[in-house]
């Protein structure tokens, strides 16, 4: 436009700055303004509230003040929106202080304080835990003659109740009708975490009944009395009756009524009402709220329904609904829930796109299924992905990496990130501390967390189950089940509870080590035995007995470790039965390759009531094929379904494996296309095994398109495999298909450099060797 001479107009120079506004590009926006004011047009106060905005949702108060004053001297006055905008950024970063002061002035320059700027301090208290000061606001809203909106009522009903002030909760709550307030879908949403599970549906018919008489107008009787009155049916039949006067009477509340009565069948495990529902919604020609759409989405995702819940994720845009945080957060956790982290990393990407930066919630999802994963540095180059991004880290991201951490391996690196997130001004957590000690004692760096140990103990935090369990079970994977049940005498001693992971890890630790006998004992050196001690007496400041009262025990021979075992049991026993602590059992004595028992502790967990579940039965496979029992897996196998388990995504890579370690290659081939058949695709192992075995029977052909598979899958072939590959169909004179697969790595080379640089994955040395060519 420039070249050719044409003017920019007031409305284009707008939307350009409102534009980058939105993507946040804040600095750009300013630059925009400020060259548009060299050509003699002016910013309005639309514009630079919009530029305020970007910076308060930034976080960056200094420069939005500097826009703000910049507004006053070129003699733009700013309204409510631009100090209500302001006074949530102040708000949001934890000086109200500075937020009333900017009240104070809105009040001096003739502005007064609408029902946003009065929410925002209601929040804000709500927040603190201070409901008393929220309610003395709303109290002034009302004398003002400021109506308080559904959403001022719904902050303080929530934080009422998180005060265990039941009473005023209900008082608020009329008094919120009583006043004309019509509730809304995510006043729904607030109480059905207040309430236990299995209520959702009255409480749908109880908001429901208030639209209609506050919103509606209409007086609705109650249903007749009767056994079905108080029923799934009863409830479904009245507020669908609700329903049809609702939609006769008012379209706008209909969408909400809908709405909340779809979010409802939603918990309440009911998705194929609920999509019903939705068909009835679209026939009385109502549109669903976009919270409509992402519980739908969640709901069918939970049932296994991918591809369902991808359709309605295209007819929620097809029908103008543009997808927010929440849906994609949705998404993306799913994803990650099922292990498929190709599709995650896709809609990360669509995100990118469309111009929205994740929010720190989507990243801390995706960098705990990759710790998961052991894909640690992906993880580690995500964190700084999100760093770069602008969005800043809160307290559960920064536990979520030191536990990628410390899991891992790196427990140096946790240690760093721990301390910078101090630096940082955010307070350690017992999550944090917890994660980190459980690191270090794991890289026998006992004598470190010692130190982070006494600064825990210094930060008032107290020792729990979930810390000495945590510690227990790192000393049962060395062998060092003297400690470790000294550890288990100290909670006793100390009168912490044993809760259910504490006996699963009892038994899971106790039984792995049933086959170690006496002269196989991990030797401790004298360092670390220090060390120990000083864990323990560490540990032992907290307890209430002044004497120290474990559990002493030598253990010399099998049988003592059996004596152990009858004895976590018997501290388990409260438990009993339970699923986590019969897997548990059927671990070790699978690993203890006394497969026989394994199964009659299969046959004494049904008879007791507890059902095998997928984890049971892979457990089974796997201790079938460590021992070379294949046939007895596939059977195992096959039986699945009779037990009412559907085989998962890591039960079917296990069966794959053992299948190619068996040479039953065929086999494994068919086991991997009906993976693909039930929407999963094998792991990078199990593609490695296939193309290993391939290439052994020089199934050349069929290993080129397993090499094809994994890279679609962004999967690099190790070194090893293809050499193999290529001198394979070298020696078959198979040119074509070797310059193929040459073509094929040139070809994807950019691609996957690309693609991997992009969701933070690192190429190991043999990798890049390939991709760099020929």
């Amino acid at each position: 436009m420039r070249e050719r001479g044409v003017l920019c107009t007031v409305h284009l120079w707008k939307l350009l700055v409102h534009s980058f506004c939105k993507r946040g590009r804040v600095e750009e926006a300013e630059l925009l303004g400020t060259e548009m004011e060299s050509q003699g047009l002016f910013l309005d106060k639309v514009m630079y509230t919009n530029l305020i905005n970007g910076y308060c949702k930034n976080k960056r108060m200094k420069m939005a003040m500097r826009v703000f004053l910049k507004m006053h001297k070129m003699g733009c006055e700013p309204d409510s929106f631009t100090y209500n905008t302001l006074i949530h950024g102040f708000v949001n970063l934890g000086l109200p202080d500075k937020g009333w002061v900017l009240h104070n002035q809105m009040v001096e320059s003739g502005i007064k304080p609408n029902v946003v700027t009065y929410h925002v301090m209601i929040r804000k208290y709500c927040k603190e835990q201070n409901a008393d000061c929220a309610l003395t606001l709303l109290d002034n809203m009302c004398h003002n003659g400021i109506a308080p909106t559904v959403h001022c009522y719904t902050v303080l009903i929530a934080a009422l109740h998180k005060e265990n002030r039941l009473m005023e909760v209900d008082d608020l709550y009329y008094k919120m009708l009583d006043s004309g307030v019509v509730p809304d879908h995510i006043m729904f949403f607030t109480l059905t975490k207040m309430y236990p599970k299995g209520l959702e549906l009255k409480l749908a018919l109880m908001l429901l009944q208030a639209i209609a008489r506050v919103g509606c107008h209409i007086d609705h009787p109650s249903f007749p009395a009767s056994d079905a009155s108080d029923s799934t049916t009863g409830l479904e039949l009245e507020i669908e009756h609700l329903l049809g006067e609702i939609v006769r009477s008012n379209s706008y509340l209909a969408d909400v009524a809908f709405s909340i009565y779809i979010m409802a069948l939603c918990a309440a495990g009911k998705t194929e009402g609920a999509l019903i529902c939705m068909d009835k919604m679209f026939c009385h020609g109502c549109q669903p709220l976009l919270s409509t759409y992402n519980s739908l989405i969640k709901s069918l995702f939970q049932e296994g329904l991918v591809e369902s819940a991808k359709s309605l994720y295209d007819l929620m845009q097809d029908r103008g609904i543009v997808p927010n945080l929440v849906t994609y957060l949705i998404i993306i956790h799913e994803h990650c829930k099922r292990g498929d982290l190709a599709s995650a990393f896709d809609i990360l990407d669509q995100m990118d796109e469309k111009g929205l930066i994740p929010s720190v919630a989507i990243y801390d999802c995706v960098i705990g299924r990759l710790s998961r994963e052991k894909r640690i540095s992906e993880a580690q180059h995500i964190f700084k992905r999100m760093l770069e991004a602008g969005v800043d880290p809160d307290e559960f991201i920064y536990v979520t990496m030191i536990n990628a951490y410390s899991k891992n391996g790196r427990a140096i690196q946790a240690c760093q990130l721990f301390d910078k997130m101090v630096e940082c001004g955010i307070q350690p957590s017992f999550r944090a501390y917890t994660a980190l000690i459980n690191g270090l004692v794991k890289k026998n760096m006992t004598d470190k967390g010692c130190i982070y140990l006494d600064r825990m103990l210094e930060d008032g935090f107290v020792p729990n189950n979930v810390l000495y369990t945590s510690i227990i079970n790192q000393f049962l994977k060395k062998r060092e089940l003297e400690f470790a049940f000294r550890l288990v005498g100290l909670m006793e001693n100390c009168q912490i509870e044993h809760d259910l992971i504490t006996s699963v890890t009892l038994v899971s630790g106790v039984c792995r080590n049933i086959t170690f006998i006496k002269g196989r004992w991990h030797v401790t050196h004298k360092n670390a035995e220090r060390a120990r001690e000083v864990m323990f007496q560490l540990l032992q400041q907290k307890s209430l007995v002044p004497r120290e009262r474990h559990l002493r025990i030598s253990i010399k021979s099998l049988e003592e470790i059996k004596f152990i075992a009858s004895k976590v049991m018997k501290i388990s026993s409260r438990f009993m039965p339970n699923l986590y602590l019969y897997n548990g059992m059927i671990s070790g004595l699978c690993w203890a390759n006394r497969i026989q028992d394994a199964y009659d502790h299969l046959e004494l967990m049904q008879r007791d009531g507890v059902c095998p579940n997928q984890v049971t039965f892979t457990i089974l496979i796997d201790g079938h094929i460590r021992f070379g029992e294949i046939d007895s897996a596939i059977v195992l196998f096959n039986k699945m379904n009779e037990h009412g388990c559907i085989p998962d995504r890591i039960v079917y890579n296990t069966l794959i494996r053992g299948l190619c370690q068996s040479g039953r290659l065929l086999d494994a081939l068919s086991l991997s296309h009906t993976m693909h058949k039930r929407g999963f695709f094998p792991s990078k192992g199990s593609y490695e095994n296939l193309l290993n075995r391939l290439c052994a029977s020089r199934l050349s052909v069929h290993a080129l398109r397993m090499c094809e598979d994994m890279l679609a899958h962004d999967f690099i072939p190790c070194r090893y495999n293809l050499n193999w590959l290529l001198c394979l169909l070298s020696e078959e004179d198979k040119l074509y298909e070797a310059q193929a697969v040459h073509d094929l790595l040139i070809c994807k080379r950019s691609v996957i450099y690309d693609v991997v640089h992009r969701r933070g994955q690192f190429l190991d040395k043999s990798a890049k060797c390939f991709l760099i060519g020929s």
